[in-house]
């Protein structure tokens, strides 16, 4: 679990209050509704206690003596971090406060420096520090997806031993792991795994397995929620990737190459409670050795139950919860959709399956 969600009392509400200093830049800017809406979210999800936005917050200045525990420094700067991508206006202006916060509490300038590229899509000083936390995210170490193209362009990446044992889970009961992970690829028309040239099938399928047991869905909002999940989670700090995921589906920053970019997607209620409930989970599977042999043929219910992974807050629900999501599939069109030209990946997997 994850320091900041031990965290109750005067000291949440204390924390609370910097982060709305970042989201009004010390006062500077009005409280935007959906940083209120934040704010909210944060108190009940990971410091289960009330906080009203309208009252005084300490100052920055204050900030060093609230936070002397390093890992929940990290903890809440990755928060405040979230705070400028939530609404394109005074993005800049909330950066700077989140870089003022930082100093105040001698975090690394360099995690400021960072939000200022990210913002101009700029984001190999991110994406360096996320090696490790996403390699455990896709079960292997990233390298391997360098070699996994060449092969899946020329269609030299099927496994027909995996591709049968997917195909067998067809005739499992539909609720188990296996029987939900068919039901996965099918809404999504994502091939199995082992099929030939079904580059992001072959490379994510230890990353598709979070999204069925976590209960979230590839669309936007569904992948922002999984990165919170296992960022709650993950031993490691991913917190940088959960900044990265709400700024390319809530105001079009291209973070991840392979996904596209949205407008207006994030929901912070459900984010913040994905996050809490990764964290409450008794089982850390984001482990580059876990092995999830026998668990395919289980009820998905009971999998999750043996991980403490809760019900309550999953997106999908059941059968009638479609796992694209509420945006519908990959190749539908949205007035949510950031038109850009296609990324060079994009273009050279034309014709395969492509995540959101």
């Amino acid at each position: 679990m994850k320091r900041i969600l031990e965290v109750r009392g005067e000291q949440a509400r204390q924390i609370l209050g910097l982060l709305k200093q970042v989201a009004t830049n010390e006062g500077a800017l009005p409280l935007h509704e959906i940083h209120r809406e934040t704010l909210l979210a944060m108190a009940e999800h990971l410091f289960h206690g009330d906080f009203d936005p309208d009252d005084a917050a300490p100052t920055f200045a204050e900030a060093g003596d609230l936070l002397t525990d390093r890992e929940l420094r990290r903890d809440v700067m990755n928060m405040a971090g979230i705070l400028p991508f939530l609404e394109e206006e005074h993005e800049q202006e909330r950066i700077d406060a989140v870089g003022r916060l930082g100093e105040a509490v001698g975090f690394d300038r360099k995690f400021t420096k960072q939000l200022h590229q990210l913002s101009h899509e700029a984001v190999t000083g991110i994406a360096i520090c996320l090696y490790r936390p996403f390699s455990l995210e896709v079960g292997a170490p990233l390298w391997k997806a360098t070699t996994k193209l060449p092969a899946s362009l020329l269609h030299l990446d099927g496994d027909k031993r995996m591709l049968a044992r997917y195909e067998s889970y067809r005739h499992q009961d539909p609720g188990t792991l296996g029987g939900t992970l068919i039901a996965y690829y099918d809404d999504n028309k994502f091939p199995l795994p082992g099929t030939p040239g079904a580059f992001f099938s072959n490379s994510l399928t230890i990353h598709d397995i979070h999204h069925v047991l976590s209960g979230y869905p590839t669309g936007p909002l569904g992948e922002t929620c999984v990165v919170a999940f296992d960022s709650g989670l993950m031993e490691l700090d991913m917190g940088k990737a959960l900044i990265g995921y709400v700024a390319q589906f809530q105001v079009g920053v291209q973070f991840d190459k392979g996904l596209r970019a949205w407008k207006n997607q994030i929901k912070p209620e459900t984010v913040l409670r994905a996050f809490e409930r990764g964290g409450n989970s008794t089982v850390n599977y984001l482990k580059l050795d876990f092995d999830f042999s026998g668990q395919f043929e289980r009820p998905l219910a009971d999998v999750r139950r043996d991980f403490g992974i809760e019900a309550e807050g999953a997106m999908i629900q059941g059968a009638d919860d479609k796992w694209c999501g509420e945006v519908g599939l990959q190749t539908e069109e949205s007035p949510d959709l950031v038109k850009r030209k296609k990324s060079l990946l994009e273009r050279l997997l034309k014709g395969t399956n492509v995540e959101a």
